[in-house]
């Protein structure tokens, strides 16, 4: 069991155990998108020095891993290049997020922190994702894969005329190109930073650490973000008037960004109303139960978040928190 007097102090064995879970993780496929977990809860267990440590020994067990395995498997230089920049940012970025070793960093909101990680590893994704994309032997690879998969929903008769599965594989590689430059990346990196750190949360929780404030319930969205949320839509009306691609995917990781923003904020306002004394106690355990098990529901899940999104956005005029704990005013004319 974790003890108070341990968080904060720096400890060699956990960040050398946490680091070699860290590259397990990363290398195992199954656990590959909790790799950032075990960094997560050396941090909160045993403070910064400990998760920085951490961070440094899985940053060159990974270097020397991709080395060997690159070396072995005749992988390019430039692939294994990529691997260690994304390795090294995504580890680094949610170092930064949890528990920043620098003074100056600390007096920027845990939020915001989160918004430019994700926002630098997203840049990293497009170009290794758009490397690994150039590759003949992945690509081949994920044609075929793609084909298997459209083989158990086309008709026999269908499936005998067809020639060749390249036009299908070429469509759903370009969809993919598109969602990812388009907010998909982003989304995904926001969403495995955020994951990771909550159950690092969880989990230090069960092993005995201390209790940490509700992020959720007093966070407020400056009033600024509701603007750029505006303004970049309109933006992506006029890309699309004008056909400038690019201009208009970089609009739309905006909006995504601010969206998923005021998806924490809407969050927030709903963790708020169920902190109330009069709120019954069991429905603090089923609302959120009931919530993760409505994502898994293509029909309900977008109309779900986006009605939480516009919960947050509405408190920009209507204050449903008594207190604004986080600082500046929620409302975009404040």
């Amino acid at each position: 069991m974790l003890s108070q007097k341990t968080f904060g102090n720096f400890a060699l064995i956990p960040a050398i155990i946490g680091a070699v879970v860290c590259l397990f993780f990363i290398r195992s496929g199954f656990a590959v998108l909790f790799f950032l977990l075990p960094l997560g809860f050396i941090g909160y267990g045993w403070g910064p020095k400990t998760l920085w440590a951490c961070l440094l020994f899985a940053i060159a067990g990974n270097i020397v891993l991709t080395l060997l395995m690159g070396l072995s498997f005749r992988i390019p230089g430039g692939d294994m290049v990529w691997d260690i920049i994304y390795f090294i940012s995504m580890t680094a970025a949610f170092a930064w997020i949890i528990l920043p070793f620098d003074e100056k960093s600390m007096l920027i909101p845990g939020a915001y922190r989160l918004a430019l990680g994700a926002c630098l590893t997203t840049m990293i994704f497009i170009g290794l994702f758009f490397r690994t994309m150039s590759n003949p032997v992945f690509f081949e690879f994920l044609s075929s894969q793609i084909e298997l998969i459209f083989s158990f929903y086309r008709p026999a008769s269908e499936a005998q005329n067809t020639v060749s599965g390249f036009p299908d594989t070429l469509i759903i590689v370009e969809l993919m190109k598109s969602i990812i430059l388009h907010g998909g990346a982003l989304f995904s990196s926001v969403i495995i930073l955020f994951v990771n750190r909550q159950l690092s949360l969880f989990l230090i929780r069960i092993f005995g650490g201390p209790r940490r404030k509700n992020v959720f319930m007093t966070f407020h969205v400056y009033p600024q973000i509701f603007w750029a949320l505006v303004f970049s839509i309109l933006l992506i009306v006029v890309s699309n008037m004008f056909a400038i691609g690019a201009f208009g995917a970089i609009c739309w990781n905006v909006v995504v960004l601010c969206a998923m923003m005021y998806l924490a904020q809407g969050f927030g306002i709903i963790r708020y109303f169920m902190s109330w004394h009069r709120f019954p106690s069991f429905l603090r355990f089923l609302v959120p139960v009931i919530f993760i098990i409505l994502l898994f529901n293509p029909a309900i899940n977008m109309l779900m978040v986006g009605a939480v999104i516009v919960l947050g956005i509405v408190e920009n005029w209507v204050s449903f928190r008594s207190l604004n704990i986080n600082g500046p005013p929620s409302t975009p004319q404040a």
